[in-house]
């Protein structure tokens, strides 16, 4: 059984760090795997001078994470129930192995439920061992200008951020954070400008139902067709030669949702009424926690 998306970052994807050299770059890959729904994270044979509390002190409000890393003295021990293993390098290997970008390598994590997969990244003056690059499946790089040299916590950030993006793009919630301090009612959805329904759509207002639609021709196996890309210029294209109001696009995002959601409960009649598959959606619940 396929986890639902939070679950599967979560659970699926495992960041290890070889050999990690400053507790405060430690702190910034915690904080950057908080952001983006991470929490599994594994440091091998860090620094005599690995200090827990420095790890703390850089990963404000995931000090949760904090608690539950783990530290192990083998690369071989980090990877007990692991079932794929990508490494990030800047150098240039000479085994032959295949080299992916953060999104691609984030959108292959995402089509391979069910297992789990860890991210390799190495010391921040010498990067990864190359035993360590030769037992990867694939190779992930970080696309820079001529200078390459990313800090340890900004290129965990980036591979963080692409795996959120690709499991948005499959329909992860991101409810953003709370404006103006904690006591704060509105939240940065919130703060989005206010569109008229008989408005002509712009292209900001399209471009979600380009995503969204995009994902549900990906679950249901479209994409073996064509690329996700070239769905989305398609799409694009359509959309804007429709001339589509914002209420349209809003009506068009409804009958994408309830597809979704079709396909997520399976159990529940499609002629159910709004509140019939409300009160389905508790019983189910209820038998769930029982």
């Amino acid at each position: 059984m396929t986890l639902p998306l939070a679950d599967r970052l979560a659970r699926e994807v495992v960041f290890v760090l070889v050999q990690p050299q400053q507790p405060g770059n430690v702190g910034g890959v915690v904080r950057a795997m908080a952001n983006f729904g991470l929490r599994r994270l594994v440091i091998v044979d860090p620094a005599p001078s690995f200090d827990p509390e420095r790890v703390r002190w850089m990963a404000p409000g995931a000090h949760d994470l904090v608690g539950e890393l783990e530290l192990v003295s083998t690369l071989d021990e980090a990877l007990v129930g692991v079932h794929r293993l990508l490494g990030t390098t800047a150098r240039h290997r000479r085994h032959g192995q295949t080299v992916l970008e953060p999104d691609q390598a984030a959108e292959a994590l995402l089509d391979d439920p069910g297992r789990v997969t860890a991210v390799l990244f190495g010391r921040e003056d010498l990067g990864l061992p190359a035993e360590a690059t030769n037992r990867c499946e694939a190779l992930i790089r970080i696309p820079t200008a001529e200078h390459a040299s990313l800090n340890l916590a900004m290129a965990a950030t980036v591979i963080a951020h692409r795996i959120f993006e690709a499991a948005r793009a499959e329909g992860l919630p991101a409810p953003g954070r709370v404006v103006a301090g904690r006591r704060a009612e509105r939240t940065t959805a919130s703060l989005d400008r206010h569109v008229r329904p008989n408005d002509p759509a712009d292209l900001l207002t399209l471009e979600p139902a380009v995503v969204e639609a995009v994902a549900l021709l990906n679950r249901v196996g479209h994409k073996r067709a064509r690329r996700p890309e070239q769905l989305a210029v398609v799409l694009r294209e359509a959309l804007q030669r429709a001339r589509l109001s914002n209420g349209q696009v809003g009506s068009v995002r409804g009958m994408v949702h309830r597809i979704n959601f079709a396909l997520d409960h399976p159990e529940i009649p499609w002629r159910a009424s709004r509140r019939q598959m409300e009160a389905l959606r508790a019983l189910h619940a209820r038998v769930a926690e029982e």
